[in-house]
């Protein structure tokens, strides 16, 4: 009987120190299993808006320019929602490095020769290199042509 009563002692005290208070924990526990939950559905909101949205920008290649892309008139880069032109063509140089010195001099201005449009609209007027890119928008490289 002793022994029994003894192993009851030990079993209570365990479960004691499971509850801080030494009450039934019920409630308590169900509020903090409602705040954990609470907390990773507002880390997963803080992360989701976290995510970097992106968008593919389609650049027009001229014929002369075609070289440097494997012969393609048209190909796709992915940027930022948001992105401007620099940044889109700092991604399509990432994958096409034979074009920067191109379309870009050596400090990082269009070069004279080269207009870029975006959807339809000259950059030289728009904002030039800083200009906004709108989603599924083309931007067209075209060297100038000249003759005499």
């Amino acid at each position: 009987m002793e022994e029994n009563s003894g192993r009851i002692a030990a079993d209570t005290v365990r479960e004691s120190r499971r509850r801080s208070n030494g009450w039934n924990t019920n409630c308590e526990t169900e509020l903090e299993i409602e705040n954990l939950e609470k907390a990773e559905a507002c880390a997963y909101e803080k992360n989701r808006s976290r995510e970097i949205t992106l968008m593919q920008v389609v650049f027009n290649i001229p014929g002369r320019l075609r070289e440097f892309t494997g012969n393609q008139s048209a190909v796709r880069v992915e940027v930022e929602s948001g992105a401007n032109l620099l940044q889109a063509l700092q991604a399509l140089f990432q994958e096409y490095p034979g074009l920067r010195d191109r379309v870009l001099t050596e400090t990082g201005e269009t070069r004279r020769h080269v207009n870029i449009f975006v959807a339809n609209e000259n950059v030289r007027y728009t904002g030039g290199l800083a200009t906004s890119i709108p989603a599924s928008a083309e931007v067209s490289i075209v060297p100038a042509i000249s003759g005499g």
